[in-house]
């Protein structure tokens, strides 16, 4: 039927110049695996694999059923003594391979006693598979025939000397002694396992054994071949998982492509991870794709490619059954799009090339019955996935759509009007772009593995506004939150690989259907996080104020995306709130209560439910000093360490510990408390000491991360004015079970390198940042309150930013027309080139330098009658025109040279190669101490319009360059 269809609409010259014009290519935490794999010359190439999800075993008492079926005894869970064969048909060719064996998701040990590999005689198809017996060899792991393999835990085979085939199918056998009762399966392997009683791993021929659907505990085969060659990871749902294949046909898409490479003559590994009624962001039948992206693509010996085909299960069970609302739809949209954009920033870190297909029509479903709703957001969907910008798209929604009925499957490709039939699936692999497995996508520059370690280095740490710094480690990774209050995106997300250089990967609120903070004042929304990692799975805890309260957020992945706000209601106002996770499983939720002379709140919580166990009770008050906050519970040689800040966040701001051998108290307090502060040392650079943070090294090394201010002496007095930033001290534990922070209750300037887990510094960002209309904007452009929809576009003029200007400024609490990015360096220089050309008389754009609403400075052209450039300052929330100068027509380039003392503004016309100041402002008159906060000082772009009529700005690209510290 496919190919009377494909001749009779021109042949298949016409798909592929269909498929020329629908394709666009664009520029170029996994459970621990008991063994690592053995050294060899040759790489090893994952030549199968299944992805996995959990079956637990039925009640005492109660039969197993297969659609409506018994199962056979020796199936039955939990496995006992039974002996299991597994046949898989290998992609890659290799004269050796190695087996994995998993427990992922069983909560009891599981324990082989043999296990053995042979290749299988002919086609399998629905009978018992005969082996070649001469190839029948035993499997060992670490040298040992027996397994016991914990809950959680993954292991590796040792290697096999097995010469096997491309195509070959080879049977996997083990003696399954107990098995967990929650087993680790792949029940849609469209392919029959077998088992029998007893132990028969070594044995050929098993006339009594019974059938079941499935691989259990059967994770990946390996391959040692001669060359490398790419390998291509599928993962996706049950289009993927090959829903209505005929059983032992191998005729999922996947299979059609790896034949198809091999008749083209293409060397190239393919591996099927699709799991029927899978989602990208929601757990449901296995795993979602977001938390199994890496285990089961990514972490594939050698990969080199991915595909993901996702977001059927996701656009349709958000509606079936449900109320859906256009907030309820744009909210799951955008979440979708979060998704996927983070499976691509985590392919691209790995140099992973990665390919993503729109969502296939799906309006004949009778599972899901589309409304026309959910059709324009499927449609949507598939519109922004063409453009986004990944390394690769493949439109099978163009290629599988009735043209007479475009939400409907073709009449040749649909099975039930969700899943392809057989020819669908065939036309599927034949629309598969083969090229796009020769190209080669290169990492993310990833810090440097061995550099030098150096004698010292210097703090802050994160230089800029990044003010109560929270840290967590996973692996070798440290990850760091810092709190953002009124900017939005908020919660930026660091990362680092040695505690002193870290990079921006993404911030946790993106969306304003977690969040938004329209009407809040500066310095208010968003108080300090804490930022917790627990069983591969990421948490964020913090305090919206004048919000929604306390509340954390979650990820399987610090570069999200994370989910929506849970929120933790309490009937008292209490803020700076912090996880701990101890060793029974037990999480405490732990918050500063009472304001400025209150102290430490305690409760157990619930984390699945989110809910609060009872009510937080006072467990400790400090040392006497004001503002108790910034908790943190620890544990350590069976003492429990509460640590909080005290005495305010200004220059009496200092850090005090108690302990106890309960989480409840009481606590005893450390006997040289505080144990670190610079409030006697007013000449130190370093000032405001506090809320700190511990974490670990692997090496067993312990480090804090900490706020501090760097003040400029000025008009009489102290001020700083890029924020409180964040530092890093070293804490050394003495014998009484008491830490020691810095150097004697203080901190070295510079600071040593002892105890750093290496040094690795990121690769230095370019200076100029140009735009482009399908990549997003960078991590570190924020607004305010909002994202600021309708006042800015990449797209309306391809490859420049347009702020489009709000009546409103930078004077009023609202959401102007701003996007700005903190000012990192006391020595820094921001410019940009702008083509703006104002339609009424008060319309301007340019550069703004902000404090908050009364406290900022702007570098605009405006007029219209007089065009001119022009710096006002508002000081105090009075403006002032500091200067003003006549502007030729035409775009312009605009300066900032920001100094410790001054900033000095700029401009001057393209083409003109001197820069012409306009105003110099001292930095105190935009401090803290003159504009009162908590933020630091932040350096935009904005546009203002004077009438309803919108005045729009352009820029062209923006230079960010650190002149020194």
């Amino acid at each position: 039927m496919l190919n009377s269809d494909v001749r009779r609409r021109g042949g298949w010259a016409h798909w592929l110049a269909l498929l020329s014009l629908l394709l666009a290519v664009g520029c170029a935490p996994a459970p621990k695996v008991a063994q690592p794999a053995p050294p060899a010359t040759a790489p090893w190439l994952a030549a199968w694999g299944s992805a996995q999800l959990e079956q637990a075993a039925p009640p005492a008492g109660t039969p197993e059923l297969v659609n409506g079926k018994p199962v056979p005894a020796a199936w039955r869970q939990p496995l006992r003594d039974v002996t299991l064969r597994q046949v898989v048909r290998v992609s890659a060719a290799g004269t050796s391979l190695r087996v994995r064996v998993s427990n992922l998701f069983g909560r009891e040990p599981l324990e082989l006693a043999s296990a053995s590999v042979a290749l299988v005689q002919g086609e399998p198809g629905t009978a018992q598979p005969v082996l070649q017996a001469a190839s029948q060899r035993g499997l060992t792991f670490n040298g040992q025939r027996a397994l016991s393999l914990a809950p959680g835990a993954e292991a590796w085979s040792d290697a096999v000397d097995l010469a096997v085939p491309r195509g070959a199918d080879l049977a996997v056998q083990w003696h399954v002694q107990t098995a967990p009762a929650v087993a680790t399966v792949h029940p849609g392997s469209r392919i029959q396992s077998w088992a029998v009683p007893g132990a028969r791993t070594d044995a050929a021929a098993w006339p009594d054994a019974a059938a079941r659907d499935g691989w259990w505990h059967l994770a990946a085969v390996d391959v040692r071949g001669t060359t490398a060659q790419p390998v291509l990871a599928a993962i996706g749902d049950s289009i993927t998982d090959g829903y209505g294949v005929s059983p032992g046909s191998y005729q999922r898409w996947t299979d059609a492509l790896t034949r198809r490479l091999a008749a083209t003559g293409r060397d190239a590994a393919v591996v099927n991870t699709g799991i029927g009624g899978n989602r990208l962001l929601r757990d449901g039948l296995g795993p979602k794709v977001l938390s199994r992206f890496d285990r089961d693509a990514l972490d594939r010996s050698g990969v080199t490619h991915a595909v993901v085909l996702i977001g059927v299960n996701d656009l349709g069970s958000s509606h079936r059954g449900k109320t859906t609302t256009p907030e309820s739809r744009a909210a799951l949209l955008a979440e979708m799009k979060e998704g996927f954009t983070a499976l691509a920033r985590r392919a691209r870190e790995r140099g992973v090339c990665l390919l993503v297909s729109t969502v296939m029509p799906y309006g004949g479903s009778g599972y899901y019955q589309p409304q026309p709703e959910n059709e324009a957001d499927r449609q949507a969907l598939n519109d922004w996935i063409r453009r986004a910008g990944f390394d690769a798209v493949l439109d099978y929604d163009a290629l599988a759509r009735d043209p007479a009925k475009p939400t409907h499957l073709r009449a040749t490709w649909d099975n039930d009007g969700l899943h392809p039939s057989m020819a669908g699936y065939k036309a599927m692999a034949e629309a598969f772009p083969l090229d796009f497995l020769q190209r080669r996508c290169n990492p993310t520059p990833a810090p440097a593995a061995a550099a030098p370690m150096p004698a010292s280095f210097d703090n802050p740490v994160l230089s800029g506004f990044a003010s109560d710094p929270s840290v967590c480690r996973s692996g070798e990774d440290y990850y760091l939150v810092t709190s953002t209050f009124e900017y939005f995106p908020g919660l930026p997300i660091y990362h680092s690989r040695d505690l002193v250089h870290w990079k921006l990967i993404a911030n946790a609120l993106t969306r304003e259907s977690q969040i938004n903070f329209a009407g809040r004042r500066s310095s208010r929304a968003i108080f300090a996080p804490t930022i917790r990692c627990e069983a591969g799975r990421f948490y964020i805890v913090t305090t919206d104020v004048d919000g929604i309260g306390n509340f954390f957020i979650t990820a399987d992945h610090p570069a999200g995306p994370w989910s929506d706000p849970v929120r933790l209601p309490e009937p008292v106002f209490g803020m700076d709130p912090s996880f701990f996770f101890d060793d029974d499983g037990t999480v405490y939720y732990t918050r500063h209560g009472g304001g400025e002379r209150g102290g430490v709140y305690q409760a157990r919580i619930d984390i699945k439910a989110g809910k609060l166990l009872e009510e937080p009770r006072l467990i400790w008050s400090g040392m006497g000093g004001i503002w108790p906050e910034g908790p943190h519970l620890y544990k350590r040689n069976g003492w429990y360490y509460i640590m909080i800040a005290e005495g305010g966040t200004s220059y009496d701001h200092r850090i005090t510990m108690g302990r106890s051998r309960s989480p409840w108290g009481p606590f005893e307090a450390h006997p040289d408390n505080p144990i670190l502060t610079h409030r006697n040392l007013p000449d130190h650079p370093l000032q405001a000491l506090g809320h700190a943070d511990l974490v670990m090294t692997p090496k067993g090394d312990w480090w804090a991360t900490l706020l501090a201010i760097r003040p400029q002496a000025a008009n009489g007095g102290r001020h700083h004015h890029i924020g409180r930033e964040t530092l890093l001290a070293p804490v050394r534990w003495r014998e009484d079970d008491w830490p020691e922070f810095g150097q004697n209750k203080a901190l070295a300037q510079p600071q040593p390198t002892t105890g750093l887990p290496t040094w690795a510094p990121w690769p230095q960002p370019p200076v100029r940042e140009t735009f482009a209309a399908d990549k997003p904007l960078s991590p570190h452009w924020t607004f305010l309150r909002t994202l600021a929809s309708g006042r800015w576009s990449l797209t309306a003029r391809p490859g420049q930013l347009r702020l489009i200007g709000a009546q409103n400024g930078l004077d009023v609490v609202g959401t102007p027309a701003f996007v700005g990015r903190r000012q990192e360096k006391l020595n820094q220089r921001f410019a940009a080139e702008l083509d703006f050309k104002p339609a009424a008389e008060g319309d301007a754009a340019g550069l703004a330098v902000r404090m908050n609403e009364s406290h900022h400075l702007l570098l605009r052209r405006t007029g219209v009658s007089a065009p001119r450039m022009e710096c006002l300052q508002q000081l105090g929330g009075k403006p002032t025109v500091q200067g003003s100068a006549p502007v030729p027509a035409g775009p312009v380039q605009l300066q900032v040279l920001a100094e410790p003392a001054r900033y000095t503004l700029s401009w001057r016309a393209v083409g003109q190669q001197a820069w012409q100041p306009l105003c110099s402002v001292p930095t105190w008159q935009l401090s803290t101490e003159t504009a009162t906060g908590f933020i630091g000082v932040y350096l935009g772009l904005y546009a203002v319009s004077a009438t309803a009529t919108r005045a729009v700005g352009d820029f062209a690209w923006v230079d960010f360059e650190a002149l020194g510290p």
